[in-house]
């Protein structure tokens, strides 16, 4: 294992955006891959949350993780305020202390 600058940049977001997200970041200039998978949010706020929803307690989403530096991370995060301003999409940045292929 490698110590590196990069870290985990992972985004939450409502299941309906799924395939935009694939596009947008298949269609990036950047060249890095990515992880995406169907999540399950819960939260004590129900304003967003449709009936069912409140029932169940848990709204359907999907995640995607990406391994990037952190100036990397900013503009993603920068270029998806533009393209989906207040589309719900909920992200946070983990510095990797290791990673590496095996």
């Amino acid at each position: 294992m490698s110590a590196t600058n990069q870290g985990m940049l992972t985004l939450t977001a409502p299941h309906i955006l799924e395939e935009s997200l694939v596009d947008f970041f298949l269609d990036s200039d950047h060249h890095y891959g990515f992880t995406s998978m169907l999540v399950r949010g819960h939260s004590s706020t129900h304003a967003d949350l449709s009936m069912i929803e409140q029932v169940t307690g848990r709204q359907e989403q999907v995640q995607f993780q990406i391994l990037v530096d952190e100036s990397q991370a900013r503009e993603i995060c920068l270029r998806l305020e533009v393209m989906f301003s207040g589309a719900g999409i909920h992200y946070w940045f983990l510095e990797a202390t290791n990673q590496g292929q095996i």
